[in-house]
C-alpha cells in the first residue's frame, strides 16, 4: 500500500502515528510524508527540516515539503490544491492527517483543507496531536513491538524533545503515557488511536 501522512509541522506525525508508520514500513508498505511548514516558530527552520529528514530516513519514507509558514497556514484553495497535487502524485491507499478539533490553528486548517482535498478518497483517518481537543478514537493499532522505534523517530527531532510546555516533561514521556492510555482502551499495552473520516470495510491495516 501507499500511505500518505500529512503533518502541519515537523514531529507532528511522529507523535500521532509514528508507531503505526514503523509497523507499516516493517510490513513492506510505502510511506510518504507531507510536511506543510518548516516549523520555524518552534525553532530554526533549517534545523527542524534536517531533523525531519533524519526521521524520514529512519522510516525509509519519501518526504515532501509544503510551502507554508508556521502558524500562518491558511484555509483556502491554494492549500487544498497543494494537498491534492501530492495525492495525485502518491495515489495513496490510506491518508492520515491531524484531528480537526485542535488548539493550534495550523492543525485545524491543514485538517480542514485535507477534508476537502480527500473528498474522493476512500480511507482517511485522523491522528492525535498533543493539542487535540475531544479526540475520541474508535480505531486502534497495537504498536507494542514498535514503541521504541516511535521513540527513535521522536528523538530525531532533538530540538523539540523538551518543548512540551510542561516543566521537565519530555515528548517521549508524553508519548509513552498516551500509548499506554490508548492501549488500555484497546485492551493491549501500547496503541495509537485514530478517528475515521472514512474507512472502507474491505480495508485492513
Amino acid at each position: 500500500m501507499n500511505i500518505l501522512v500529512i503533518g502541519p509541522h515537523p514531529d507532528d506525525l511522529e507523535y500521532g502515528c509514528g508507531g503505526t508508520l514503523a509497523k507499516m514500513t516493517h510490513q513492506g508498505h510505502h510511506v510518504h510524508l507531507l510536511i506543510m511548514t518548516g516549523g520555524e516558530m518552534g525553532g530554526q527552520a533549517f534545523v527542524r527540516r534536517r531533523e525531519q529528514e533524519t526521521s524520514a530516513k529512519l522510516l525509509n519514507a519519501k518526504l515532501y515539503w509544503g510551502r507554508w509558514t508556521d502558524t500562518q497556514v491558511p484555509i483556502n484553495k491554494d492549500v487544498i490544491q497543494d494537498i491534492e497535487n501530492i495525492i495525485h502524485l502518491v495515489k495513496p491507499t490510506l491518508i492520515l492527517v491531524p484531528y480537526y478539533n485542535d488548539t493550534h490553528q495550523d492543525h485545524r486548517n491543514v485538517s480542514q483543507a485535507t477534508i476537502s482535498a480527500t473528498r474522493y478518497a476512500r480511507n482517511v483517518l485522523f491522528y492525535e496531536a498533543p493539542t487535540s481537543v475531544d479526540f475520541t478514537p474508535t480505531i486502534f493499532v497495537d504498536i507494542g513491538k514498535y514503541l521504541n522505534k516511535k521513540f527513535s523517530l521522536l528523538r530525531a527531532h532533538k530540538s523539540q524533545v523538551f518543548q512540551t510546555k510542561v516543566t521537565d516533561l519530555s515528548i517521549i514521556e508524553n508519548s509513552r503515557s498516551c500509548a499506554i492510555f490508548r492501549g488500555f482502551q484497546n485492551r493491549v499495552k501500547y496503541a495509537e488511536g485514530f478517528a475515521p473520516l472514512r474507512l472502507a470495510l474491505d480495508f485492513a491495516l
